[in-house]
Formats: structure tokens, C-alpha cells, sequence
């Protein structure tokens, strides 16, 4: 993803009251801000649970409030939840 033309791509960025996993930008006041929250899911059953948590996780602790203060104002907002080689992904 860092060779992306015209993005910025960030891990582990302070943000709201946490460190989002992943954030993916283009040049402020213009285009979009993706941040992306992923967690471990311990068997098959718990992707769906766990790609929600992590989608609730970037609303619970504001993770797009940094990039409010850029100028950002148009954002997709990933959970994303693996196990070993399958993963579910949540959108908001």
C-alpha cells in the first residue's frame, strides 16, 4: 500500500483516544481518509463477532478525530477479523 500514488499510509497513528491499525490518506480537504481496525478471531465462529468489534472500535474511540482537525471529511471505516487463512470485513 505504501507505493500508492497520491496516499499516505500510516500504522499504528495516534488518533481519538487510541492507535488506529492502519491509516490510509489522500491530500487533506480534498479525498478520503481510510481507517482500518482488525483483530484475531480465536475460531471460525467468532469472525463475525470480532470484524464487528473492531469496526465499533474506531467509532468508540475516534479515531477519525485527528483527521477531523486536517480537514479530512469523507471517510470508509474497515473492521477487518482473520483466522488462520479466512477473514471477514465489516464497512461502515
Amino acid at each position: 500500500m505504501k507505493m500508492m500514488e497520491g496516499y499516505i499510509v500510516e500504522s499504528n497513528r495516534e488518533s481519538g483516544m487510541g492507535r488506529s491499525d492502519i491509516i490510509i490518506r489522500s491530500a487533506p480537504y480534498e479525498g478520503i481518509a481510510i481507517i482500518i481496525e482488525t483483530k484475531v478471531a480465536d475460531s471460525y465462529e467468532q469472525l463475525d463477532e470480532k470484524a464487528i468489534q473492531a469496526l465499533s472500535q474506531i467509532e468508540e474511540k475516534q479515531y477519525d478525530a485527528g483527521l477531523r482537525s486536517e480537514g479530512y471529511h469523507t471517510f470508509m471505516k474497515y473492521g477487518i477479523a482473520f483466522y488462520k487463512k479466512l477473514c471477514r470485513v465489516e464497512v461502515h
